[in-house]
Order: C-alpha cells, then structure tokens, then sequence
C-alpha cells in the first residue's frame, strides 16, 4: 500500500516546449558553465512565469510529466504561465529575468548525472529573490559518477525555504500522531488512512508554517514538518503531495493545490487573467470534429435513412441557433478525388449557411498518430497499410496504395503506431503538411462558402512543431487535446487538463473538456453516456470556477439513437443558464491571450494591461471586500462579483487598458462609481462611451440578448437598444437602491449582427 504513493505517471511524451525545452537538444550532461541567455525584459510586469523542471530521459513526453498532467492547472488558475524544462538539460539564466515568479519542481529522481550542476542553478536563482516550491526530491542528493553532494550544501537550500532536513526516517507509520494538521490544506480529495512514510524535516525559520506536522511513535520518534511555506516558497514532502497511479487511471490530491500555490507563490497581489468568463458570465463554446460524417445513423428522417451529418444538422445544431457551434470536417471527405460523395458536400454547405455555425477543419487526411508524420516516409505507410488495411476498407485510398512501389525491406521500427492500425483515416496521396493545414481551409470553405476560423486537431491530438506552426502561418488557431473530465469516474481536479501545452516554440490550446468518445469507452457501447459531461460542467465551475463550458462531439455522436438524446439533454440543459456563448475560435484566442498577458504596475492596486490578445476577464481573488475604482480605471467595461472572486471585464476595443482597485464598504454593495458600469452580459460587450451619467456600448452575439447594469444613482432611467441605426427596443425604468438595470429585449434585436445599447438618466 505505501508503494502506491510513490507512483508516478510516466515520463513519456516528446513535445518539447517553447523556447525552453525546445532548444534542449543536447543529450550529454551539461557542464556548470552551460546556461542559456536570459532575455532582456522592456518593461516590468508583475511576474507571472514558473521555472518547471520536470524529469527527462529517452522515453520523454511533456503531456505525460506530473507537473504538465497535475500542477500545471491550478497553476494557470492562480494566473502563472509554466515554462518548463528537462532537469537532465541546459537550463535557463533567471539574471534579467523579471517576468519569473519562481521555481516549481515535482522530481521523481534523488540522485542524476550533473546533480552538482541542477544544486548550483537551484542556489542561483534563490539568490535571485527566485521563490523556489519543491514537491517531493530537490533531486540532487548524489551524482552516479561523482557520489553524494555534500549533505550541510544541500541543508542550506533547504533551510532557505524554512526546513532543515534530518537524518530520521520513519518507514512505518501506525500510530503516527498529528501534532499540526491544516484541513485547508491537507487531506484535499483523500486522506490515507496511513501516512506516507516520511524523513526528518524540522522548521528552523519563525517566518514559515507548518500545514502538516506529524510525529512518529517508538524508541526514536521522528519529528516531520512535511507541508511548509513561507516568505521564501514551499515544500511539500515525498508522497504528500498527491496519490498517481496511472494502470489504475489514479489521480488525486493530498494538498490543495490552489491554496498551497497561492502561499506558496504569493499571488494574491497577482491580477489573474481569466480564461473562463467574458463580461461576467461563463464562458460557452461547442465544437464538433467530423469523424462519422458519412455514417448511416439509427435516427431516420422523414422514414428514411439518413447520415450523422444530417441528423446531427436537422435534429440537434438547427434546433440551437442560441448555441453557437463550430463544425469541422475531415476535408477529404470533401474532396471528389479522395471521397466522392455528393451528399456529404450538401450538408456542409447546409451546415454552414446557419448564422450560429463556425466553419472548422478537422485537417485533411485524418492523421491518427501524428508523431508518426514528423518525420514521414510513404513506404513506411505502405507497408502498415499492406499489414492492417483491406480492400475494402471504407476509407479510400487502399487500391491506390497496393499499386504504388513496394515498401518490402522498410525498417520495422517504424512501423509501430501505438493503440493505432492505421496511421491516418485517408491516404489516397503522400501526406503533405501544407495541404493537411493550408489545404483543408481552402477545400472546407470552397465546399462549405464560408471561410475556415480554427484548426481541429485529429487522432491523438499531438501535432508536432510544424504542424502547430502551420496554422499560426495560416492565421488561424488551433484546438483539442485535454480531456478534461471532473464526474463519479473522474474524481479529482487531477483530469482537469491545463488552457494549453508548449510544443517546441508553438503553442497547442486543449478543448476544455473531453468529447463522448471518453464517455462510450471509445465508442463501444454506454452511447447515452456522454450526459454525463453536465457533472464535469458542474465541478469545474463550484466551487472553483477553471474551465468555461465546452460541448465537445463527434459528428458520429449522431449515429445512434441513444447518443443523439444525450446531445439534445445537453445542449437543452444550456438554455436558462447563465452564459456568455461565443465561437471556438474566439475561445482559441482568448486561450492564447493568457500566455501573452503583461501586467504592469502603476502604483498601490492599479495596473496597465498590455499583449493581451482576445482575453477580456482579470480576475481578483478573496476580493469579497474589492471594488474597481473606475475613476481611476479605463478600458474597463465592468466588473462582478462571484465564488468570493471580482471578475473585472476589459473593453476589447481599449488596447492597453488600466485596472484600479479600492475598497467595497459592505460584500453586497455594487462598485461606487460616477457612470453606468456592466454586470453582465449574454452578448459580449466592447467600445463603451460615456457621457456624464450615461453610457453607450456596442454587443453582438447569440441567442438573445440579455445584460445587467449598475446605475451610478437611484432615479428614472431609460434604455434604447439599435440596430443598423434605428431603435428596436426601448424601455424606461425606476431604479432603487440596489441600482441594477436589466435588458431584456427579447427578439427585438437581431442575434449575431451589432447592437447598439444606450443608457442614460433622464429624472429623479
């Protein structure tokens, strides 16, 4: 049982990271002197970024590390944007470094080659003023070639977060007695029934507290301060941070990690910039990939049979046009040279004359394994295809194949593709990466009339670098990857995936939560299961709001009956709820924005917001007594209060807008401030003017409109709501004490095209 705390999730997964990891190619040990250049900061924003170092090795990928899989998230949801790196590679210069916080480490190894080297940097940045937050081994403890460190070195860094680290050890663990337990922060999602055994760590700093203090019984007691933060970080001990047993899909959380980070790192004076809401409401965006597009569904229309495309169109996304939904195709599927199928072609050009829906790309040819076309040979293809396919198999291509060159002698290596028979779904032509990105836009839109907004990816969802590379160069971003789910088989925060992972020097945005395919296992029966993603709606947002609401299928999702009414319950369960629906494409970007995000400081709680993309929320936690001080804001639309937090919504149309903070006299007072202000709003709302007392502001959206406003004072107020210039709705209203105004026009303004909202005070 106590060997089940030790287990690790595997480090496998090769997409290196932006710069960091990226440029980390040298596979020796690296020398003292080896340090990458540190760039120059222009300004000085309030420092974001976290130093994670994770473990490497030949089998390495990032997607698999615990710190990517397990921290990275409440992390990101405390406002800090992870850069990571191999602790087996070069690392980082922090000299000139402003924008870094701090140091993260979640290390399974006590001892590695150049253990002196990784001790040395960990020394360097504390020097720095670096925070340095230790899950678990420093990693340090001895180098195969050289031996052990010497132990007073490594008890200095140490001693620098607070603790001294003894030479007690108590491996058995009955009896242990708790001498200080914080159920704040211990004993999250699980308590073991036994401790971990744990070693001597004893507090030797006044400034740091003690969460975990645990006392062993026998004839030498052993002494542990295992979970500690203070002015310097944090440490946790090895096997209390979190349980992780990936063959039994094992995840959760001994500590908190949204408050141990928060003390941790010291991000309360930190603004976070919020990907989950947008002028106040949470955030929702749907997506469709266009797997089974052809497929004969169990659901007929007008008695005859009909494909999942079809269903899907007539039976769910024409019933929702107040629910926004990008569809994605396979554009082979589009394509007379791949598939020829007339019928297909029809129902995305009907697909895509509906106002609510996005045009997608599911990408060209379907790559299943994209590893695999990094670096592409079509002999290889050949020969995997020759083994696994049929001739008859549906997807076209297989003839073509068997009459090209024969693969014979290819090396059998490569051959292997994982959980995959075939390495994509359609392989009529070599594979070709411009025509997989650049390609499936043009044929998608040229097919469908409309152009292309995001990129979808396919298979495993792991682009490599150039594949990433090749939609920013398209201009469109891109999506999937993730699987979030949070319900009664996905029990902790631990499967609530981070906003995105570096790959290389790009950067890949995860769906928000996971498709139905996770919930069929695979598509293999429970069809109705995909209902479920309504528990992982409620968990990601109470009582900690991470994740906007993402419905997220196959278009195969309309193959059967069963499948098809879990459709219709989700998506029925959106309406009434409070949302701010908006397309994935505009989610991508708003993802993208929260890496860009600079926060510059302008005195005592107020801040210069640059690089922030289409990311319109910052956010400001245990804020209950928090207001905006407008007078001193601008390019601030409004702000909410909720779940404790103040979510202050940006005016897209305002650069580079400043936030200024004061105190909220009582927590139900609405902000004071000398004009109308934005509570919320269906519609995302953007160019605010104001006049005296009024306010003028532009929306435009889905479904309809609807938006809550305080008023600076009591009295008669009157609102008119334009459209193309003349007035569609208008309303007078007498506002008391809790100054709020609602907008509810109903279907006199027209969703989707611009709106023009004005309010104003015209008597006491």
């Amino acid at each position: 049982m106590v060997h089940r705390f030790g287990l690790v999730i595997a480090l496998i997964c090769g997409w290196l990271l932006p710069a960091p990891i990226h440029a980390q190619t040298d596979t020796r040990p690296a020398p003292q002197a080896d340090i990458q250049p540190a760039p120059q900061a222009e300004h000085v924003p309030v420092p974001r970024t976290v130093i994670a170092l994770v473990e490497g090795g030949s089998d390495f990928r990032l997607r698999d590390t615990r710190s990517h899989v397990m921290a990275t998230m409440p992390l990101e949801q405390l406002g800090l944007v992870v850069e990571y790196y191999r602790a087996d590679r070069p690392l980082p210069d922090l000299t000139g470094r402003p924008d870094v916080r701090g140091v993260f480490t979640w290390l399974a190894a006590t001892s590695r080659p150049g253990a002196e080297r990784l001790l040395t940097w960990y020394e360097r940045a504390v020097d720095l003023g670096k925070k340095l937050v230790v899950f678990g081994e420093l990693g340090v403890s001895a180098d195969p070639e050289t031996g052990p460190l010497p132990r007073r070195r490594i008890n200095r860094l140490m001693e620098h977060l607070g603790v001294h680290m003894g030479e007690g050890y108590a491996s058995y663990t009955a009896g242990t007695a708790y001498r200080v337990r914080d159920r704040n922060i211990w004993g999250f999602e699980h308590t073991p029934p036994l401790p971990p055994p744990f070693s001597e760590y004893t507090i030797v700093d006044p400034r740091v507290t003690s969460h975990l203090t645990l006392e062993s019984t026998g004839p030498e007691p052993v002494h542990g301060d295992l979970i500690v933060t203070g002015p310097n970080g944090g440490f946790v001990a090895p096997f209390f941070a979190a349980e992780m047993d990936p063959p039994s899909n094992i995840r959760r959380w001994l500590v908190d990690p949204f408050a141990f980070f928060r003390l941790a790192f010291a991000t309360d004076d930190l603004p976070k910039p919020d990907t989950t809401t947008l002028a106040g409401r949470r955030i929702y965006y749907g997506h469709v990939d266009g797997d089974g597009w052809r497929s004969i569904s169990e659901v007929k229309i007008d008695d005859e049979p009909a494909s999942a495309a079809r269903v899907l169109l007539e039976r769910v996304v024409e019933r929702f046009p107040d629910l926004p939904v990008t569809i994605a195709p396979i554009a082979a599927e589009l394509d007379p040279d791949w598939v020829d199928d007339t019928e297909a072609r029809r129902v995305t050009r009907a697909f895509f004359e509906l106002p609510h829906v996005e045009a997608g790309s599911h990408t060209y040819s379907h790559p299943f394994r994209w590893a695999f076309f990094e670096h592409y040979d079509r002999a290889v293809e050949q020969e995997i295809v020759r083994r696994n396919g049929t001739d008859h198999d549906i997807h076209a291509g297989y003839a073509r194949l068997a009459d090209e060159q024969d693969a014979a002698g290819v090396d059998e290596t490569k051959l292997d593709i994982g959980k995959y028979s075939l390495p994509r779904a359609f392989f009529a032509e070599p594979f070709d990466l411009q025509l997989e990105i650049d390609g499936s836009l043009d044929r998608i839109a040229e097919v469908g009339g409309q152009s292309v907004k995001v990129v979808q990816w396919s298979g495993d969802t792991s682009p490599f670098e150039a594949a990433l590379a090749a939609t920013r160069e398209a201009g469109v971003p891109n999506i999937n990857g993730g699987d979030t789910r949070f319900d009664s088989d996905y029990r902790s925060y631990g499967f609530v995936a981070p906003i995105g992972i570096p790959v290389g020097a790009e950067r890949q945005i995860y769906a928000s939560m996971s498709n139905e395919n996770t919930y069929t296992d695979l598509w293999t029966g429970r069809f109705f299961a995909y209902r479920h993603v309504l528990q992982t709606i409620r968990n990601t947002g109470l009582p900690i709001r991470v994740k906007p609401i993402n419905l997220y299928y196959h278009s195969y999702a309309a193959e059967k009956l069963a499948s098809t009414n879990a459709l219709l319950q989700v998506h029925e369960s959106m309406r009434g709820r409070e949302i701010a629906p908006v397309t994935t494409s505009h989610f991508a970007r708003i993802a993208g924005g929260f890496y860009t995000t600079r926060l510059i400081p302008l005195g005592p709680r107020r801040w210069r917001v640059e690089e922030r993309g289409a990311l319109q929320t910052l956010r400001f936690d245990r804020a209950t007594r928090t207001a905006v001080d407008f007078a001193a804001s601008s390019g601030v639309l409004g702000a909410r209060p909720a779940h404790g937090s103040l979510y202050v919504a940006l005016d897209p149309e305002v650069a580079a807008p400043v936030v200024a903070l004061t105190d909220r006299g009582h927590p139900l007072d609405p902000d004071p401030a000398p004009h109308p202000y934005l509570f919320d709003s269906r519609w995302p709302a953007y160019a605010l003017t104001v006049d005296g007392d009024a306010a003028t502001v532009s929306a435009r959206g889905f479904g309809a409109l609807s938006m809550t406003w305080i008023v600076p004072r009591t009295g008669t107020w009157r609102v008119r709501v334009s459209q193309d210039g003349d007035t569609v709705w208008s309303e007078t209203v007498e506002i008391d004490g809790d100054r709020r105004l609602s907008i509810a026009p109903g279907d006199a303004a027209e969703a989707t095209a611009e709106a023009r909202i004005r309010i104003e005070r015209i008597g006491d």
